[in-house]
């Protein structure tokens, strides 16, 4: 009787880990999927590139605003299927410690950009773009950071379960670090890889900071990523 108790206690453990380990499989195929959708834009270029004969460089500002519209349509479809993939979380309330500490890691981040682009990223892009392309980068800018926040909450997600604990490293912010931050250190220069790998971080940070708070973590990148 003890020996079946004991096996029996081995096969609960056995089983515990198992269905930790495939949560943690899931939280990450997620993850990867969200950020494999922010490279699908790459493949949508070179279609658009072939059809109208021209890099996107050389494109006309209506070419820039339907490429725009139809990542964001892309972008917006996968964004809500992985959304459904998130658990549920308790809306815990925050201190004051916690909004203090999320607003200084914004302004932080905010600061950081400023310094990257020489100047006030906004008030560049909308001499550089104009005021029509202005508005629609900045709508393509709020899909894209929706899924950079599903990489995060995901992300972190896959190594907690895997813990099978919570967990105060940002885990979340370290696998966008690697997947969208490694990225930019191929397609663009060392600079900006740099720069959006320490971006990642500050924006899994806030998202522990503000308590997994989707909507709230949501807003903040917007914040940091726009401005």
């Amino acid at each position: 009787m003890k020996d079946s108790k004991i096996l029996s206690g081995t096969n609960n453990v056995k089983s515990e880990t198992t269905s930790a380990r495939n949560k943690f499989t899931d939280y990450i195929g997620y993850a990867l999927y969200a950020f494999g959708c922010l490279g699908v834009e790459i493949m949508l270029i070179m279609i658009e590139s072939s059809i109208y004969g021209a890099s996107s460089t050389s494109w006309s500002n209506l070419q820039h605003i339907a490429h725009w519209c139809f990542t964001c349509i892309l972008w917006g479809i996968a964004g809500h299927l992985l959304i459904k993939q998130l658990p549920r979380t308790s809306q815990l309330k925050l201190s004051w410690v916690n909004i203090f500490a999320s607003i200084l890691l914004v302004c932080i981040s905010i600061y950081i950009t400023s310094m990257m682009w020489t100047g006030f990223k906004p008030a560049m892009e909308f001499v550089q773009l104009g005021a029509i392309r202005f508005i629609f980068q900045y709508i393509y800018y709020a899909f894209e950071c929706l899924l950079i926040l599903l990489i995060i909450a995901h992300g972190q997600y896959a190594v907690e379960t895997f813990l099978c604990r919570n967990v105060i490293i940002p885990f979340g912010g370290i696998i966008l670090a690697a997947t969208w931050g490694t990225v930019h250190f191929l397609t663009q220069n060392g600079t900006t890889g740099i720069f959006t790998v320490l971006q990642s971080l500050i924006y899994g940070t806030v998202f522990l900071i503000l308590k997994r708070n989707y909507k709230l973590s949501y807003i903040a990148i917007l914040f940091m990523f726009m401005i």
